[in-house]
């Protein structure tokens, strides 16, 4: 008003007495401080890059990267901005006092693996084979191809054992890739204990689950694919980023390497 008032020809000082506004007020300017746009420029990078993740996940990348902000501050900017996580589908928990045996204490304790299905630009399918470890949510291999045979996965995982070591168990279900005598073989071969989930269980396998739906999440319904290499290099392009950069809630989110670098390392000072 008081502005108004001046486009009018009337004086500042008799234009701020009319409209009961200070001078001082007058002439402030709110500024954003520098600290918090800076913040909110890296919650929308974050965000833009990664719309799949809700500010949980955008704090702990934050954090890993020096930024100190509280994950309150984090929210209510994040929110601000008109960020949400997308919608997903909420799945059944394990009900207290139920053990998944054997259990991952340490990593190379236990792999898991599954199977994810995606499709090219095309229509045609194809498949990903998902291994992690289950201690440190650390994912070893995303194999792509236009389908698996049982020596399509031996070759996989021999060249895993070969990369990291054995574990002790591999926990997989009862698919056909996965319950061939000539997976048996290679079990038997490698000294690694196949523990195959109980039919219609799936939540016995919940850690590679877990990894195939963030996996279908952020890639499978994300991209799209021209070509099967195209699934190829995006899929490792995501591995890495999802071991190295994306934060983890199992862990105090912190990225799964961190956790499983840091595991092996003490392993190997105990031998």
């Amino acid at each position: 008003m008081a502005r108004h008032a001046q486009e009018r020809g009337v004086g500042q000082r008799r234009s701020c007495h009319l409209v009961h506004v200070s001078r001082s007020m007058y002439h402030y300017r709110h500024l954003l401080p520098s600290k918090t746009a800076s913040l909110c420029d890296r919650i929308q990078a974050v965000s833009r890059e990664h719309p799949a993740w809700g500010y949980r996940l955008v704090h702990g990348w934050l954090r890993e990267q020096g930024e100190g902000s509280s994950l309150g501050r984090v929210r209510r900017l994040w929110q601000k901005m008109g960020f949400s996580a997308l919608w997903r589908r909420k799945h059944r928990k394990i009900k207290r006092g139920m053990r998944i045996n054997p259990s991952a204490e340490i990593a190379n304790t236990v792999w898991c693996m599954d199977f994810a299905e995606g499709r090219l630009q095309n229509g045609r399918r194809f498949m990903s084979l998902l291994v992690k470890d289950e201690a440190t949510a650390y994912g070893l291999e995303i194999a792509v191809a236009s389908s698996f045979k049982a020596r399509n996965v031996e070759a996989v995982l021999d060249r895993l054992v070969d990369t990291y070591g054995k574990p002790a168990y591999a926990r997989c279900d009862n698919g056909g890739q996965l319950t061939a005598s000539a997976e048996q073989a290679w079990a038997q071969r490698r000294g690694v204990q196949m523990a195959y989930i109980d039919p219609g269980k799936p939540w016995q396998n919940g850690s590679a689950e877990s990894l195939v739906g963030t996996y279908r999440r952020e890639v499978l319904d994300a991209e799209i694919f021209l070509t099967l290499k195209d699934a190829e290099v995006l899929s490792q392009r995501w591995k890495r980023m999802y071991n190295t950069q994306r934060p983890h809630s199992r862990h105090g989110y912190r990225p799964p390497a961190s956790v499983y670098l840091a595991q092996i390392t003490i392993n190997s000072q105990n031998f």
